[in-house]
């Protein structure tokens, strides 16, 4: 069966894409039901990505300036919001979308999320130091400190060891 999809656009797009996805669904024999997303932005993103693989670099439009930056170059995001703001090689650039979104889209052995607003990437923590009774501060690279929740030093233990 051959399924042919038209411009996404006008009024009620939203209906017509959720047809398309119920038809694809309909032809797989309702094998995606089970393990499909239930929201739009979920069900572009598992379309965009399969399972397993990553992102390798995050685009940020700052401006009229759009900035790639590559996953490697990428120290450490905080959550601002709406935002994300990602520090990369001494910048701070601001992006519109969440930090849980960022962290499904990256590698979980490459960046983990520390604290309810730190995502970091591993190889860029130099130490980890108590910080108050239960709490604990990651020493980066280029010398920022990161809170670090009961939960992220968990984490972290488990992956550093």
């Amino acid at each position: 069966m051959v399924l042919q999809v038209e411009a996404l656009t006008g009024p009620g797009w939203r209906l017509h894409l959720w047809s398309l996805v119920g038809q694809v669904q309909g032809v797989a024999g309702g094998s995606l039901a089970a393990s499909a997303p239930s929201t739009l932005p979920a069900v572009l993103a598992h379309a965009a990505r399969p399972p397993g693989q990553y992102a390798q670099r995050v685009v940020v439009k700052d401006g009229a300036h759009i900035h790639v930056i590559p996953i490697d170059r990428l120290d450490y995001a905080q959550a601002q919001d709406d935002y994300v703001a990602l520090r990369t090689e001494g910048k701070t650039l601001l992006k519109t979308q969440t930090l849980g979104g960022l962290e499904a889209s990256l590698d979980p052995s490459v960046f983990v999320r520390v604290h309810r607003s730190y995502l970091v990437r591993l190889d860029r923590i130099r130490a980890l130091e108590p910080y108050g009774k239960n709490d604990h501060v990651a020493m980066l690279a280029d010398g920022t400190r990161v809170p670090v929740s009961r939960e992220g030093y968990a984490r972290l233990r488990e992956l550093l060891e």
